[in-house]
């Protein structure tokens, strides 16, 4: 009798020979997945050091601010802006403080206010807004329209008022010269300067050289008499008026510019005796 064959398992083959691929799949998976977590976290570290070497430079050796574009300057001048920007240690385009910049520019006597923008790659750009001279404050200053005195290395030559007074009361005089230019403009006459003494005496000096003496007391009365009688008081004489004196209750007292000589001429005269 014939010995019966064993026939191979086919199918329990097949079937290991799935299961060891499938092992194998998931293997390089995994492999994939720990490969992915590696490079992850080579690249976050990579990062992390490239931060650290960049906040580590010093921008001001590799990106230096050495350009200035400045606009809205009329009085500000070129090389006081410059010394302000070169004292700044870090100009670097990263790292320079704007807010400490700023702070240095506003010091200036002109500037009221700015504002500053980088430009890449090298380039410090000011928009300058300047205070509005109204006139001269004494024959050192400038006050602004808003009565702020300023003191500039060189004062501009203008053809401005002249203010004096105490610092203290400077926007009160700045008031005080409009609202009196106001009331003189009726007669074309123009304030060159205004004295304004500690206890309060106000005295004008006009364009055309007359002295307006107003006193402390019932300063804008005496000021309407005068240019009620102005023009009485240059018709009188055929003479420039050198000054009127309207520090009396009712009245007031005038002197044109021949009185002055002949007083002069008389006390000299005096003198000599």
């Amino acid at each position: 009798m014939a010995k019966k064959q064993n026939k191979p398992n086919v199918r329990k083959t097949a079937k290991n020979k799935d299961s060891h691929s499938n092992i194998l799949q998931k293997a390089k998976n995994s492999m994939k997945w720990v490969l992915g977590l590696v490079a992850g976290v080579a690249l976050t570290l990579t990062l992390v050091f490239v931060g650290i070497w960049v906040i580590g430079v010093d921008a001001t050796n590799i990106f230096p601010l050495n350009r200035l574009e400045v606009t809205g300057q009329k009085h500000t001048q070129a090389k006081e802006l410059y010394k302000k920007v070169e004292a700044i240690s870090d100009r670097g385009f990263f790292t320079m403080d704007m807010t400490k910049a700023e702070k240095e520019i506003v010091d200036l006597p002109w500037v009221k206010k700015i504002q500053l923008r980088k430009v890449w790659p090298e380039t410090l750009s000011i928009e300058i807004t300047e205070h509005e001279p109204l006139a001269y404050w004494g024959d050192k200053g400038v006050v602004s329209v808003e009565g702020e005195v300023l003191y500039p290395n060189d004062l501009p030559e203008q053809n401005w008022v002249t203010l004096n007074g105490p610092a203290a009361i400077a926007e009160d005089l700045t008031e005080l010269l409009q609202m009196y230019q106001m009331q003189l403009d009726s007669k074309q006459l123009q304030v060159q300067s205004i004295d304004l003494s500690e206890r309060g005496a106000v005295n004008l000096k006009l364009a055309d050289g007359i002295d307006v003496k107003l006193g402390n007391y019932q300063v804008e009365e005496r000021l309407g008499r005068f240019i009620a009688q102005i023009d009485n008081l240059k018709k009188y004489k055929n003479d420039s008026l050198a000054y009127v004196d309207l520090r009396y209750q009712n009245g007031l007292v005038a002197a044109w510019k021949s009185d002055l000589k002949s007083q002069a001429v008389e006390t000299n005269d005096n003198s000599n005796r």
